[in-house]
């Protein structure tokens, strides 16, 4: 019988810092890009994408 306590969660959760830091980062380069690059579109991509790889990394790394 396994204890409740030895059980491992299944989906690793990100406490609000991790998450607020991130949405952060996203916005920050959302802004970037567009003042950059002009296009609200490739700026959405970028944003996306990079919080798309936050996300992947940070749960690959279990942080």
């Amino acid at each position: 019988m396994t204890y409740s306590r030895s059980r491992t969660t299944s989906t690793p959760s990100m406490d609000l810092t991790s998450t607020t830091l991130m949405l952060a980062t996203c916005v920050f380069f959302l802004l970037g890009l567009t003042a950059l690059t002009g296009s609200l579109p490739a700026a959405i991509f970028g944003a996306v994408s990079l919080g798309a790889g936050m996300t992947v990394t940070s749960r690959m790394l279990s942080l």
